[in-house]
């Protein structure tokens, strides 16, 4: 399976769990890539079997707190994900709270089928060496969830 990580990144730790969940995937035998979700091109995508997209969580810890506009404008630009399998992950510091459900929605929006989510905690060295254990479970569940979805998909 061929998996393309898109990520929204400020701080450089988006990028970081982006890149382990890339690693983790091909240290799984499947294909993958991390790429920035503003930079994504139609090519690059339909190449894809299934995306996961993450980003960091902007806002004042109880105001306006969710995915940054960079992130939501970054979805609206892909191409149609009609049908496509993904998964959703976010970074934050304090609390994320509807970040997930609002960045699954926005694919949902594009077409996509969103099912699986994962926080990853970042503040200090310790507390993001930690949070970064979860890629493998991640990766569990999402490709679990991308190959229930062919398999049905299969009839």
């Amino acid at each position: 399976m061929d998996v393309l990580v898109l990520y929204e990144s400020r701080r450089g730790y988006t990028l970081t769990v982006a890149r382990a969940i890339r690693d983790e995937l091909r240290a799984r035998g499947h294909t993958s890539s991390a790429a920035s979700l503003r930079g994504c091109d139609e090519g690059t995508l339909a190449a894809a079997d299934a995306v996961i997209v993450g980003t960091w969580t902007a806002g004042k810890i109880v105001a306006g707190v969710g995915p940054p506009s960079e992130a939501l404008e970054g979805v609206a630009a892909l191409p149609s994900l009609l049908g496509r399998s993904a998964a959703v992950f976010c970074t934050y510091d304090v609390a994320p709270r509807r970040t997930l459900e609002t960045l699954a929605d926005a694919l949902v929006e594009r077409g996509a089928r969103v099912s699986v989510g994962e926080r990853f905690r970042g503040g200090l060295g310790r507390t993001k060496r930690a949070s970064l254990t979860k890629a493998s479970g991640f990766v569990d569940a999402a490709l679990a969830d991308f190959a229930a979805a062919e398999a049905t998909a299969a009839g």
